[in-house]
C-alpha cells in the first residue's frame, strides 16, 4: 500500500523533529522541513499490513524556548507542524475524519489527548487507525463522514422488526447508524434507494 502524508512545518528557532511509525515500525525519524514549496511530503510503499494498522506522526524534541513571543506574551513564531493531508493508495482521508482523530501531547499540564486538531505545537503524537484494503476503508471513510457530518442530525427510526435504533441522514433518506463498518458503496446504494 502506498501511504502519503503532507505537513506544513512552521519555523521558529529550528524545524520542528517528527517520527513515522507504522504498527511501532519506525519508518522516518529526522527534522520536517519543506521539500516541496512550504510542504513536507513524505511517502512509501508499505507490504505486510495487518488487517488493521496504527500510523503515528510524533513531534518531538521541542522546548519551550521554541515558541517566540511578542511583548504582549502572543506567539509570534513557533516550532510546529499542521498535518495537511493523509493519502493511502493515492485516496485522500476526508478531512473531517483527520479532525477526528487524536493528539496525545507530551508536554507537562496538557489532557491526555486533543482532538479537533490539525495543529500539533505541542510534543505528541497523533494517531490514526487504517485497514489494509484502500478502497474498503474509501467506502467506510464516505460512511464514517456522513456520520459525523450528520451528528446533529441524528434521529431514531424503527426497523421492520420493531427495534428502534438511531440513524443518520444519507442522500435524503435515513440509514441505521448501528451498522457494521463493512458497508460498501453499493451497500448504501442499496439502503438510500430502498433496494433489496
Amino acid at each position: 500500500m502506498k501511504i502519503k502524508i503532507i505537513l506544513e512545518p512552521t519555523f521558529s528557532v529550528a524545524w520542528p523533529k517528527i517520527k513515522i511509525q507504522i504498527n511501532e515500525k519506525e519508518l522516518f525519524n529526522n527534522f520536517c522541513q519543506p521539500n516541496d514549496k512550504k510542504y513536507f511530503i513524505w511517502y512509501e510503499e508499505v507490504s505486510n499490513l495487518l488487517e488493521e494498522n496504527l500510523l503515528k506522526i510524533t513531534h518531538f524534541d521541542k522546548k519551550g524556548n521554541d515558541s517566540i513571543l511578542d511583548s504582549e506574551g502572543n506567539i509570534e513564531k513557533d516550532r510546529a507542524i499542521i498535518l495537511k493531508s493523509i493519502e493511502f493508495d493515492d485516496i485522500s482521508v476526508p478531512e473531517v475524519l483527520l479532525y477526528n482523530e487524536k493528539f496525545y501531547p507530551d508536554w507537562p499540564d496538557q489532557p491526555k489527548f486533543i482532538s479537533n486538531n490539525l495543529y500539533f505545537g505541542f510534543n505528541g503524537t497523533y494517531v490514526y487507525k487504517f485497514q489494509n484494503n484502500s478502497k474498503l476503508m474509501y467506502y467506510q471513510n464516505l460512511l464514517k463522514k456522513e456520520m459525523l457530518a450528520n451528528i446533529n442530525n441524528k434521529k431514531t427510526i424503527i426497523l421492520p422488526s420493531g427495534e428502534e435504533v438511531e440513524s443518520f441522514e444519507f442522500n435524503g433518506k435515513f440509514v441505521d447508524g448501528s451498522k457494521k463498518d463493512n458497508t460498501t458503496i453499493d451497500d448504501l446504494h442499496k439502503l438510500v434507494t430502498n433496494e433489496n
